[in-house]
């Protein structure tokens, strides 16, 4: 039995992850904005849950989340869930700002708290739901692309500075292309629906590979982004 956190599980990816560590019969701590919608995940396995409210914006999450920890007995695997993002041509300076601080700020924090738990625990496995929106730049959502650049980079690094320390911290960086969730606006091609996007998240954090695409074509689709020429790039995005 595994006890794992996830950030940013009302909804998305996080709640269909958290569906799929109750059944299959692990305790789940689940964080988020909205107290109603985690009650109700809760209602699932009240015996295996334990939420909390928590904006990952605010300092305090990081003494929230440390309660949570102590309140599920530990923790095995924690999730990063959590994201903003916005189409901003207009370059509205408030969407700008959210988008960084859930996924910058809100991020380092709480993954931070996660890697010194671990490395004193003595093991342990960090996730973070990344983007590959942070492969190339895209005018269209300028933070929100450096902001999944930023999460791919911060991911690698501290999966190096663990490796470097010899810490039994595993960290799995999340790929996911487009998928039917509340942050994607817009049904692009090649998107894909939430339950079979959280089927494969599931697994993914379960084989523990350092970097994982989904649906794994991304992988594919992402390489050729780097060969299209940038004259021809930023005609696209």
């Amino acid at each position: 039995m595994k006890r794992i956190i996830i950030i940013g599980a009302s909804s998305g990816l996080g709640k269909e992850l958290a569906l799929h560590h109750i059944k299959a019969g692990n305790i789940v701590g689940i964080a988020g904005r909205r107290e109603n919608l985690l009650e109700e995940i809760r209602e699932v396995n009240p015996n295996n849950v334990f939420i909390k409210k928590m904006d990952t914006t605010k300092p305090e999450a990081k003494d929230e989340l440390k309660s949570l920890i102590e309140e599920m007995g530990g923790m095995d695997v924690f999730v990063y869930s959590s994201g903003k993002g916005f189409v901003n041509r207009e370059m509205d300076i408030d969407k700008e700002m959210q988008t960084v601080e859930v996924n910058v700020y809100g991020f380092t924090q709480l993954i931070n708290i996660a890697y010194h738990y671990f490395a004193e625990k003595g093991r342990g496995h960090i996730v973070g739901i990344a983007s590959v929106a942070g492969e190339r730049t895209m005018s269209r959502c300028p933070s929100y692309n450096a902001s999944k650049r930023y999460n791919i980079m911060y991911l690698k690094a501290i999966r190096q500075l663990a490796e470097k320390k010899k810490y039994n911290i595993r960290v799995t960086t999340i790929m996911p292309g487009f998928v039917n969730t509340e942050l994607l606006k817009t049904k692009y091609p090649l998107t894909t629906n939430l339950d079979k996007a959280g089927k494969l998240l599931y697994k993914a954090i379960e084989k523990g590979k350092k970097k994982t695409f989904i649906p794994g074509y991304w992988r594919f689709i992402s390489l050729f982004m780097y060969v299209i020429p940038p004259f021809i790039w930023k005609k696209i995005i």
